[in-house]
Order: structure tokens, then C-alpha cells, then sequence
């Protein structure tokens, strides 16, 4: 794995693990801003119940 590939792997992780908490991820990866580890590290949860229920409402289906 290359570092970058292994940095990205590392955010992603900690970014669950901390459920999407981008201030601890800031903290835990020396970035400046939070802003900056949303944009290049954030992603959706796509099998999260979160996201399940989000799809869910915009399809007007009831859970």
C-alpha cells in the first residue's frame, strides 16, 4: 500500500469509528480544518441505517 493509499484508509477508519465525527478526525490527522477532511475524505455510509432511512423518506416509503 502507498502512503497516500494508507492515509486514506487511516481517515476513512477513524472517520467510522468515530461515526462521522470530523473534529476528532482533524484532530487525530493533524489537518488544519475539518472542512478539508470532509471534502477529501468524507463519504456516506451507504449500508448505515442512517442512509437507509434518508432513501427511504425522499422514495416517501415508510419504515
Amino acid at each position: 500500500m502507498k502512503p497516500h493509499a494508507f492515509r486514506h484508509s487511516f481517515t476513512s477508519a477513524v472517520l467510522d469509528a468515530a461515526d462521522g465525527n470530523l473534529l476528532i478526525v482533524r484532530d487525530v490527522g493533524g489537518w488544519a480544518s475539518a472542512a478539508m477532511v470532509d471534502e477529501v475524505h468524507g463519504h456516506v455510509d451507504v449500508h448505515g441505517p442512517v442512509f437507509d432511512a434518508a432513501l427511504r423518506t425522499v422514495w416517501g416509503e415508510t419504515q
